[in-house]
């Protein structure tokens, strides 16, 4: 089949090994432990899951395309107009449809660090995009260069606070200083996946109102700390201009009606996000315990994942914990060759993975 040449070169994208998929290749039995993905260990909400049953019996209807009940409660718990809204099928999509939107010209530059949450460049290869990557500094987006490599041909900027893999947060004067320092017609894109972790540590700012300044649209997801991965929905908060060219590119019906239902009684549910995050915290606490006994360099998160230096191979640690049960990532094909990067799950999951970590390590 015939394919255009930047068609060829891309490789899909990998997401964190299923358990069902472990237990086939090695025959394990009994519990794995998935701390690959930075998913919700407790859980969805109980009130979620209820609406899902609810809906259930409908799923013969079309959705509400403009999901009107869930943009008028989040609205007004975010406090910005519905107008300022939009969902997509998981924050995937809203990157493809801003990509689609506002780089339409074959020379458009988008600029972000990296390593960084990959689908920016992933997408950006799919729509044969200018990709300015920059390296990280301190495993943090390097401000100043990216200021540096804005150019007339700079179209989109990427910023991923807190940033996976690396769980570093960007300051609130360094993103405004990206947006004063690029002309009105460059997007910046914030993506917020983690906020909800984020928020619980004092240090980490507030942002959300930076989408007033016209060029700026914050991403965020029911994904993360609202534990509805699997349903898929995402949104962002920008400009009323914005949005408006958003929704003229978007697929009709693209958030189905389970997700959207789902979201709906998940943002009535504030003791699950409390309890969410006070897990995350306890989580984080103990895990840095760990790793400093055993010596290991880790990097302080604002996420629901750790990235740490095993001072090993990477991927020999990563096969040896997947035949003890536990999945976690690899980080060597982002080019750290001797880290892994852990997802928080619950106390149980957690002390399991040390466990099996201290065997592999011989400590």
């Amino acid at each position: 089949m015939r394919v255009a040449d930047y068609i060829e070169k891309l490789k899909p994208y990998e997401g964190g090994k299923p358990i069902e998929e472990l237990k086939r290749e090695l025959g394990i039995e009994g519990d794995i432990i998935k701390l690959a993905s930075n998913e919700n260990p407790l859980g969805p909400s109980e009130k979620a899951v209820d609406a899902i049953r609810e809906i259930a019996d409908k799923v013969n209807f079309y959705p509400d395309g403009d999901a009107y009940y869930l943009k008028e409660k989040l609205a007004k718990k975010l406090g910005v107009s519905r107008d300022n809204l939009i969902f997509g099928n998981g924050s995937d999509e809203l990157i493809e449809l801003i990509y689609r939107t506002f780089a339409t010209d074959t020379n458009d530059e988008i600029v972000y660090c990296y390593p960084t949450f990959i689908e920016y460049k992933i997408i950006g290869m799919a729509f044969n995009k200018r990709l300015v990557e920059l390296p990280l500094k301190d495993f943090a987006y390097d401000i100043d260069a990216i200021i540096d490599a804005v150019n007339p041909k700079t179209r989109i900027v990427f910023l991923n606070t807190p940033n996976n893999p690396t769980g570093t947060a960007i300051k609130r004067k360094d993103l405004e200083r990206v947006i004063e320092g690029v002309s009105d017609d460059v997007l910046v894109v914030i993506d917020e996946a983690y906020y909800e972790y984020a928020k619980a540590e004092d240090d980490y700012d507030e942002i959300l109102d930076l989408y007033k300044k016209g060029n700026v649209i914050v991403l965020r997801t029911f994904s993360k700390a609202y534990g509805l991965a699997g349903l898929r929905i995402g949104y962002g908060i920008a400009s009323k201009e914005i949005v408006d060219y958003l929704n003229r590119t978007r697929p009709p019906f693209n958030v189905n009606i389970v997700a959207q239902h789902a979201a709906l009684a998940a943002l009535d549910d504030d003791e699950h996000i409390k309890n969410t995050v006070e897990n995350n915290q306890k989580g984080k606490e103990y895990l840095y315990s760990e790793f400093e006994k055993l010596g290991l360099k880790y990097i302080k998160t604002y996420a629901n994942f750790i990235l740490f230096d095993v001072g090993d191979d990477a991927d020999r640690i990563y096969n040896e914990l997947l035949k003890k049960g536990v999945i976690v990532r690899s980080m060597s094909g982002y080019g750290y060759k001797t880290f892994l990067r852990v997802s928080i799950g619950t106390p149980h999951e957690n002390e399991v993975f040390i466990t099996k970590l201290k065997e592999i390590l011989n400590v």
